[in-house]
């Protein structure tokens, strides 16, 4: 019944999204017509926060999550930082070999550069050698909690993941904590 209602209005909501955004160019964008009832009738999901595009790196996609995102320092005393590494290789396995139980680092970093933030200075490791083995089309997930503590609000910093055995394995996303 939705998707029969939603045909006949087309024509109509067409003819009317020229018309919903007259406003401003530096005003907020408001949705058209046609978006607001695509919305309303479940045939188009809401834009949420947008994240940036997963990086490829040797066959492997790393992608990297924070939440809260964003986030505010009167209320988030630490971020949990997810990293995601995709094994895009069609017919190949990936190995990863680890030296110790370390398998992230996590670094924080102010506009300057200067790591404010290390994440494994308070963690403990163990120097048991281990290899993580990624089937093809599988994932890989690291989580770890990251203080906000070195931060100040309405400043940029930039939240860097690697692997300390692979130099070349690592994602960064840029982020400006809210007061």
């Amino acid at each position: 019944m939705k998707l029969r209602a939603a045909f006949l209005l087309l024509p109509f909501l067409f003819a009317c999204t020229g018309h919903a955004n007259s406003s401003g160019a530096d005003a907020t964008p408001t949705p058209s017509l046609l978006d607001q009832s695509l919305l309303f009738l479940h045939l188009k999901h809401p834009a949420g926060p947008k994240s940036p595009p997963p990086q490829l790196h040797h066959g492997m996609e790393l992608k990297l999550d924070l939440t809260p995102d964003p986030f505010t320092l009167s209320e988030d005393r630490e971020i949990k930082v997810t990293v995601t590494i995709f094994n895009r290789l069609p017919k190949q396995y990936v190995h990863l070999d680890f030296p110790t139980s370390q398998r992230i680092e996590i670094l924080v970093r102010d506009a300057a550069g200067k790591v404010v933030n290390t994440w494994s200075e308070d963690q403990s490791f163990t120097n048991d050698p281990a290899t993580v083995t990624i089937n093809p089309g599988e994932r890989l997930e690291y989580s770890a909690s990251v203080a906000t503590r070195e931060m100040t609000a309405g400043e940029p910093y930039v939240i860097e993941v690697s692997f300390p055995s692979y130099p070349d394995l690592k994602i960064q996303r840029q982020v400006t904590p809210l007061k």
